[in-house]
């Protein structure tokens, strides 16, 4: 049997954290904050989507959520909801006509344009909306009674200057956010 050498506290490839080998031995001893962002997202989004199956609306998708905040926020017809979630204005007709067809979303005609066609939430788009932003506190709460209110209030103003330098806190402020991808 070969002989194991003493590593002395020096990283190499073949450590491991949290059971998963690393990748290399350049990689950092903590995860890059991109990384930490996209598995907050991962958890955030897993949580939501078993908070929605709870209540009864186990069809719901990650990318349902992006277009009921939109929705709710302005009522938009679907070239707006396109413009909305950077997509093409195809790519969100489809979305849009299988989020009515599954109850999320109504059309309805615009009372000062009757030639424009325009989308709002149906009732289980607004249980949805509902449950996420109650979701959301739940989540929030558990976090500041686990760390603090000040870390809490630290962990907002941080990430809301990161939003500002990458031009994303006018999402946050008009309460809705932008996929980094959109597919129907």
């Amino acid at each position: 049997m070969p002989q194991k050498r003493a590593n002395h506290g020096k990283r190499n490839s073949s450590t491991k954290v949290d059971s998963q080998p690393r990748l290399t031995k350049y990689d950092p001893p903590e995860p890059d904050l991109v990384i930490m962002l996209v598995a907050a997202n991962r958890a955030v989004v897993g949580r939501l989507l078993e908070g929605h199956a709870r209540i009864g609306i186990p069809d719901v998708r990650p990318k349902h959520g992006f277009v009921i905040r939109a929705v709710g926020a302005e009522q938009p017809t679907v070239g707006r909801l396109a413009e909305l979630l950077e997509t093409s204005k195809q790519a969100a007709s489809k979305l849009a006509d299988a989020m009515v067809r599954d109850g999320f979303l109504e059309r309805f005609t615009d009372e000062r344009d009757r030639r424009s066609t325009r989308l709002k939430l149906a009732a289980k788009g607004t249980r949805v909306r509902k449950r996420a932003i109650e979701l959301s506190a739940r989540m929030e709460a558990e976090l500041t009674a686990e760390v603090g209110a000040a870390e809490v209030r630290t962990f907002r103003k941080v990430l809301t200057r990161l939003l500002a330098q990458h031009g994303a806190l006018d999402e946050v402020q008009a309460r809705r956010a932008r996929p980094v991808w959109m597919g129907a």
